[in-house]
């Protein structure tokens, strides 16, 4: 009588962990295909490095500097008033709020132009400090987030 309980007893756990470990690789496969792609990566920012890319954004779009330093991130909504060209505008001119030190955009030497590569140096972070990122020209990122917040609603 032992044997047949000690017996049922090892099939029943093997039973149960392979049923587990069956669930735990099918689970993730099943919900990750199930999710729209911008669940995943809600606002998705592209690296951008001249002047002729901010003038691309259309309103709606959004453009975020980031500097390595201070780790601080500014992000600006790109309006019809096209402010935001300002940041990828060579001699272009502001202050860090972070560590209130004074950026300047200056050209690298690769291209001309409105297509001249562009980077940020700061009087205390140093060269290249900053980097420019923007939504992608004329995408629904920022449309798809905005729906994703009025659905909470």
């Amino acid at each position: 009588m032992k044997t047949k309980q000690k017996t049922s007893g090892k099939f029943t756990l093997i039973s149960g962990l392979a049923a587990t470990m069956a669930m735990a690789v099918w689970m993730p496969a099943t919900t990750g295909a199930a999710e729209p792609d911008h669940a995943q990566h809600p606002m998705m920012m592209n690296q951008i490095k001249t002047q002729a890319e901010a003038e691309a954004l259309k309103p709606g779009d959004s453009i975020s500097m980031t500097c390595n330093s201070c780790k601080y991130v500014m992000v600006m909504p790109v309006t019809a008033g096209k402010e935001h060209i300002k940041m990828m505008t060579v001699g272009e001119k502001h202050t860090c709020p972070s560590c209130e030190g004074s950026v300047e955009v200056t050209a690298t030497g690769k291209g001309e132009g409105k297509n001249a590569e562009v980077k940020h140096v700061c009087s205390k972070c140093g060269d290249d400090a900053m980097f420019v990122c923007a939504s992608k020209p004329g995408s629904s990122s920022m449309k798809d987030m905005q729906d994703m917040e009025k659905d909470k609603k």
